[in-house]
């Protein structure tokens, strides 16, 4: 089922900026960042099982700024870590009105940054923001990028199976798109690999690439996990996916990110 969403209150800009860290920490001052979220599919049902959380920078000037252009400067300054109670307050007060709403079941997905890993803080904030807004633990899931680099894998594991004691999901994200983690796949509970978009942007191209990408999703089966294709924008590539037994997808071809009163708007005529 193709899902189309209602309200469309800004237009993410495209243009390439070139941010100072001086303009972060002004942003920051002023509680410029908000959140988008995206619809998750459960392709066997086609039902709405989850959101993810997307950070975005809304400028005074230029308006609403994707998050490639700033997360990488953001990342680079340690700036990121200042963002962190922010992150997890902001997405676990939306998660909370939702579930207020009805959608008791509906998981919010969130981006952890390798740096904010590293945060000695940040156990006490999801422990904080978990308790204020009395969020389900598996109702929320720490995504970790597998293209960053990780510079100490072992102080990340720690830090990884801290949050999995807490009950947190914890996923794979853009699966084989740069650094391969299988020390995650291994060492953690990892409940969801994420295949990166370019997979499934590419999967027609050439013949190989639709051995190359079952054999991803029957990887993922294989270690018990559930896996998600990311970027799904026509209906042959869900045909294809749904074949292939994909558990879940996301991309334009269900929904674009929005903000929260949209997403329940969305919700709502999609229940």
């Amino acid at each position: 089922m193709k899902f189309i969403p209602t309200l469309k209150k800004w237009r993410l800009k495209r243009f390439h900026f070139n941010f100072l860290e001086s303009d972060i920490e002004r942003a920051i001052r002023k509680n410029e960042f908000l959140f988008y979220y995206q619809p998750e599919i459960d392709l066997k049902t086609g039902k709405i099982i989850g959101v993810e959380a997307l950070m975005r920078w809304y400028h005074p000037e230029k308006g609403l700024i994707p998050p490639m252009e700033f997360i990488p400067l953001l990342e680079r300054t340690g700036l990121i870590k200042k963002l962190t109670p922010f992150l997890f307050s902001q997405t676990m007060k939306d998660l909370n009105t939702l579930n207020g709403l009805g959608f008791k079941n509906l998981f919010m997905s969130i981006n952890l940054s390798i740096k904010q890993l590293q945060d000695p803080p940040l156990l006490s904030i999801i422990k904080t923001n978990l308790k204020k807004y009395k969020i389900k633990p598996t109702n929320y899931e720490c995504e970790i990028t597998e293209s960053e680099a990780i510079t100490d894998l072992s102080a990340d594991l720690k830090v990884l199976k801290k949050i999995d004691k807490l009950k947190l999901r914890l996923s794979l994200d853009d699966f084989g798109s740069g650094y391969t983690s299988f020390d995650y796949l291994r060492t953690l509970s990892v409940h969801k690999m994420k295949i990166d978009r370019e997979f499934i942007a590419t999967v027609f191209d050439h013949p190989k690439n639709e051995i190359i990408l079952s054999s991803i999703i029957d990887l993922g089966h294989k270690l018990n996990l559930l896996v998600l294709a990311e970027g799904i924008e026509t209906k042959e590539q869900e045909k294809w996916l749904k074949k292939q037994k994909c558990d879940m997808g996301q991309g334009f071809y269900f929904a674009r990110p929005m903000p929260l009163e949209d997403l329940i708007t969305f919700l709502k005529k999609n229940k």
